[in-house]
């Protein structure tokens, strides 16, 4: 084990049928933080039981970058693993981390750690699709060097000057994501993205032309349901590369709208 201490924090609403996973496979960490957005289930108390440092939201943005933004400010340490409350860390993945670490924090220029991160549907692991083929994810970070800002999906970066470490899949050292449970809650959860993305992305210096859109139509189904293998999933890789066409031309209608809406303003001033 580690004799470098690491924070853990995770964000949720509602999750405590999945809350016990995590929790259990972040009992290594030196602390749990948990911010609980408003829930009206036994969250609270599951978070109580692991001996969390629990915080209460009762509003909280569209996404957990809002609120990752002001619990960062709270840890005690300079790593910290930021996990969904529907992610769990498998053993191997943990001994990994805990055994690579001491290495990692020598070099001063290493500033997050990319794991392995499989996507499961409904408890059933997805074999491609934009969500489920060869995905991973930055979970381990340094706060000094690393910076998280209140905007969805893209609001966890790198500071200038820092790399990230990429481990390389064993099988084994996974990050489970217990993903969505029904095409309902997947539905409503993103449709609560949608109302932001293109905002989002026109602040983070996203832009795109009327052809970029057209074109992005046909090319993002291409690229889900064949270039990802969303063919491996049968009917959910189906229907999840029909979604991911109509999520992203939806973005790319609103991030173009909101810049075209800008152009014209600064035009007239």
């Amino acid at each position: 084990m580690s004799e470098i201490k690491i924070s853990a924090m995770v964000v949720g609403r509602n999750e405590s049928k999945k809350l016990d996973k995590c929790f259990l496979s972040l009992v290594f960490c030196d602390e749990i933080l948990y911010a609980d957005l408003d829930s009206t289930d036994n969250s609270i108390a599951i978070a109580r039981s692991y001996n969390c440092r629990i915080f209460e939201y009762k509003t909280f943005g569209p996404s957990c970058e809002y609120t990752q933004t002001d619990l960062i400010k709270q840890v005690k340490n300079d790593w910290v693993i930021m996990l969904d409350p529907d992610e769990e860390l498998s053993h191997e993945l943990i001994q990994q981390l805990t055994q690579c670490l001491p290495e990692i924090n020598n070099h001063d220029t290493i500033g997050d750690v990319y794991v392995p991160w499989q996507f499961y549907f409904s408890n059933k692991k997805l074999k491609g699709t934009v969500w489920g083929h060869n995905k991973e994810k930055g979970i381990l970070i340094n706060r000094n060097r690393y910076e998280i800002l209140p905007i969805t999906h893209l609001g966890r970066r790198l500071l200038p000057g820092y790399t990230s470490l990429h481990l390389n899949a064993t099988g084994k050292n996974v990050l489970h994501h217990y993903w969505m449970d029904d095409i309902p809650s997947f539905l409503k959860k993103h449709a609560k993205y949608l109302k932001d993305d293109g905002r989002d992305r026109y602040t983070m210096g996203q832009r795109i032309s009327m052809a970029g859109v057209l074109y992005n139509v046909f090319y993002q189904f291409v690229l889900c349901y064949f270039i990802q293998k969303g063919y491996k999933d049968g009917w959910r890789g189906v229907f999840l590369s029909f979604f991911w066409t109509y999520y992203s031309t939806r973005s790319n209608i609103s991030l173009y709208r909101i810049a075209r809406a800008k152009t014209t303003s600064d035009a007239k001033n």
